[in-house]
């Protein structure tokens, strides 16, 4: 890892390996409050969401005991949190009817009582019940990710962080897809009555019905090529977004930021405060014009406030804990020196090993 691929890499794993015993703990916190952050959508308005919000914006570890009522509050919330989210995918796909998933199928006796388009309907209503539970699932996936932030803050509460936002966007991806199959095999049911309604051979248009299920359902499931490739966008896709986080909260690893206290003027600070407090990034060039007009000619923080990084192709995605608002504001916590690493051992050739016959006698060193 050298500064060139510090500042435009995409691997945020290397990246984490160079600074991770250099950390501050506070930085721990907003980094894996970052990851939690991408639940957003899963957490519902009340104690989940306000917990992520006082992780980001402790500006000193929270105490034993106001982490242990945070984590009561989370828990408490829970169910609401669960309930909501299986409310809004139960409002996407209701039109599948998801109760009848588990209304048993009417015995057909003759072929005047065949219904062509049941097998349709009926996975409909399965992909339904199916989207909803798993979106509830994924629900509390989230929850617990929010539950790590209130451990304490090292580099398990980051790993922890990550690994229960992961499985939490795989549960809800599972949930849309049983969600847009709901909606697709309904669609396709309705269209299918239409046809076979005056059908003679009702039995030939059901068949055709199942075999209409059994290739949607199979088309949406993988093969285990197509896991393999989506497992392997997916290690990609986290440590491009470790990367940014990490870019982020540290800014430069290989070279601190230089920052005069004349910049700090009182326009500044204010538009830096209302930033963070309000996650108003959309403010961060307004922000790079104020440290132009207080005489800033730091390149590295007035590129970063405008997003034009040199060999970055994408703009930050800034979080709470973002190194100029922290510089600005006074927090900022420049990394400790890197420790020395220890010299290699010289390899041993081949041919040392060949002629290496122990240490030499007393007789023979007196030859």
């Amino acid at each position: 890892m050298n500064e060139t691929k510090w500042l435009t890499g995409t691997d945020g794993d290397a990246m984490l390996e160079l600074v991770a015993d250099r950390l501050s703990p506070r930085q721990w916190l907003l980094a894996s409050a970052a990851f939690a952050r991408r639940l957003w959508d899963l957490l519902p308005d009340g104690a989940l969401r306000r917990a992520v919000e006082c992780a980001e914006r402790a500006e000193r570890p929270l105490t034993a005991e106001a982490r242990a009522k945070w984590l009561s509050d989370i828990d408490a919330g829970l169910p609401a949190a669960v309930g909501a989210a299986e409310l809004a995918q139960r409002e996407i796909v209701k039109s599948a009817d998801p109760d009848a998933a588990t209304v048993p199928a009417p015995e057909q006796m003759s072929d005047k009582q065949v219904v062509p388009a049941l097998p349709l309907f009926q996975a409909a209503s399965r992909n339904a019940a199916n989207a909803i539970e798993w979106y509830g699932e994924a629900a509390g996936m989230a929850a617990q990710a929010v539950r790590v932030l209130f451990g304490e803050p090292t580099e398990q509460m980051l790993g922890l962080a990550r690994r229960r936002v992961e499985e939490a966007l795989t549960g809800r991806e599972r949930a849309n897809r049983a969600a847009n199959n709901a909606l697709r095999f309904k669609q396709e049911g309705d269209e299918h009555a239409d046809r076979s309604a005056g059908a003679k051979n009702k039995r030939l248009e059901e068949s055709k019905a199942i075999e209409t299920v059994r290739r949607i359902e199979e088309g949406s499931g993988t093969n285990e090529d197509a896991q393999f490739d989506a497992e392997l966008r997916r290690e990609k896709r986290e440590r491009k977004h470790l990367a940014r986080v990490l870019r982020e909260i540290v800014g430069n690893a290989f070279a601190p930021p230089r920052f005069e206290p004349a910049w700090r003027t009182d326009t500044v600070v204010a538009l830096a405060r209302g930033i963070f407090e309000e996650r108003a990034f959309d403010r961060m060039p307004i922000l790079a014009d104020a440290l132009l007009d207080a005489d800033c000619d730091e390149e590295a923080i007035l590129r970063h406030c405008r997003g034009t990084e040199v060999g970055v192709k994408e703009q930050p995605q800034h979080v709470r804990g973002c190194w100029v608002i922290e510089l600005i504001l006074g927090r900022y916590e420049p990394l400790p020196a890197a420790k020395a690493a220890p010299k290699p051992k010289k390899k041993r050739s081949r041919l040392d090993e060949l002629f290496d016959f122990g240490p030499l006698a007393d007789d023979d060193r007196l030859a």
